[in-house]
């Protein structure tokens, strides 16, 4: 047991990637790498739009260059042990991550392999050692929502669809490079799901029973700039101030998450994710206002508090912005809209009962056990 890295467990700190290039051009910082073997690591979706072209086109100074293009959804084991030894081989020293958080996990994933010859990934989340000794990360999102380009966290999803959070001081990249360009191809209900993605991290973060003074000023950032960006990028794919606006959303709300961690609405996302195959950053929206309102009855101080940072009076004005928000973006308000149908009792049931075990639900504003989630789930439509 390594006594040192539980003790820096325990401290309450931030980690932040070292550089940060943020604006329109910004992936020019690609070309000012210095000579070296380079993976990129992408999905189907940076292909297509685009964005991996803009990519490649700035290394053209690599002493070599290699694309490794990944399956669509989140990475699981299989999918890193079958790339493991294609990535020893080419031996890089710099791996570019360019795609949604899924990609941006899995080239977390891929490096630490690298690194860790010996690492198996399971069912279960084990330590990550330090990396570096053979290559750096720079993380390029081409959506504005995970924020694992900020975050010492990386996902693996377990053979039943179960989410597997793996934390690593290790993880946080080398380089974060948030250029609104490689983002404009999005579709409108991708903008908006992970637009609320990210507002999920930094409320729910922010009313964490692990949340601090620090974090909430980031967090009150953070919902600020969905606030005022989220409708126009929605509407307005090529506005690149808006764009802007919620990649930086996305990244201050990455580090609060990887500050601390969420609560109730990710552990409900997680399991109708895992139940009904509801996507994320969609899931996590839905949820956000029954469980803000459920733990607002018990500890409404911590929204009050972050609702004064975002210039709010109190927590049920904040609640009454983002239920706004809500309805002026369209995310789906009702189950029949996220899942497809209603859920019946037992299916309600067997919810609560899946998100109780999952990790994120320790940290909620207020706790929360499987009586106290159905009858939330109860009162959704």
């Amino acid at each position: 047991m390594d006594l040192r890295a539980m003790r820096l467990q325990m401290l309450k700190r931030a980690l932040f990637p070292p550089e940060v290039c943020m604006g329109k051009g910004s992936v020019e910082r690609l070309a000012c790498l210095e000579p070296a073997t380079v993976l990129v690591v992408t999905g189907g979706s940076g292909r297509r739009s685009g964005a991996l072209e803009k990519v490649t086109a700035q290394l053209k100074d690599a002493t070599a260059r290699e694309v490794l293009e990944l399956e669509g959804g989140e990475p699981r084991a299989e999918t890193i042990a079958a790339a493991r030894d294609t990535v020893a081989a080419f031996a890089p020293q710099w791996i570019v991550a360019v795609g949604g958080g899924a990609v941006l996990d899995a080239a977390k994933f891929l490096w630490a392999q690298l690194e860790h010859p010996d690492l198996v990934l399971s069912g279960k989340a084990v330590p990550i050692g330090p990396l570096r000794g053979k290559a750096r990360l720079v993380a390029i999102p081409t959506t504005a929502g995970s924020g694992s380009e900020a975050s010492q966290a990386a996902v693996l999803a377990g053979d039943d669809g179960t989410k597997i959070p793996y934390v690593s001081p290790h993880w946080v990249p080398d380089i974060a490079i948030l250029d609104p360009v490689l983002t404009v191809s999005l579709p409108r209900e991708t903008t908006v799901a992970t637009g609320f993605d990210a507002l999920t991290h930094a409320v729910e973060s922010a009313v964490s029973s692990f949340g601090n003074p620090f974090l909430r000023v980031l967090a009150a950032s953070s919902v600020g700039l969905v606030l005022r960006h989220l409708p126009v990028a929605a509407e307005n794919p090529q506005d690149l101030v808006a764009r802007s606006g919620m990649l930086e959303a996305a990244f201050l709300a990455g580090l609060c998450q990887s500050m601390t961690s969420t609560g109730a609405a990710h552990a409900l996302s997680h399991a109708a994710s895992k139940l009904h195959s509801a996507p994320h950053g969609a899931a996590t929206g839905f949820f956000l206002l029954p469980t803000m309102r459920w733990n607002r009855k018990k500890n409404a101080a911590v929204y009050d508090e972050l609702a004064a940072g975002c210039g709010f009076a109190d927590g049920a004005a904040l609640e009454a912005a983002l239920l706004d928000l809500v309805a002026r973006v369209g995310l789906p308000q009702r189950f029949e809209e996220l899942i497809g149908r209603v859920p019946d009792a037992k299916e309600r049931q067997t919810l609560a009962e899946t998100a109780a075990k999952d990790v994120c639900l320790r940290t909620n504003a207020c706790r929360l056990g499987i009586p106290e989630l159905t009858q939330l789930l109860a009162e959704i439509s």
